[in-house]
């Protein structure tokens, strides 16, 4: 997904994960993602974290 994201020229990507998925948030964070917060949603509470392209 980000080699496409570099292909449309988007500088960043926001990537979500649920709050208690500890593999995904390692796996974004070990590709540069930075966590901006928690957000609530109706599915439940995420983390939002951008990665720059």
């Amino acid at each position: 997904m980000l080699d496409e994201a570099r292909v449309l020229g988007l500088d960043r990507v926001l990537i979500i994960c649920e709050a208690d998925n500890v593999a995904s948030a390692k796996t974004i964070e070990r590709h540069g993602g930075l966590l901006e917060g928690f957000r609530d949603t109706e599915l439940g509470t995420v983390r939002r974290y951008w990665i720059k392209n």
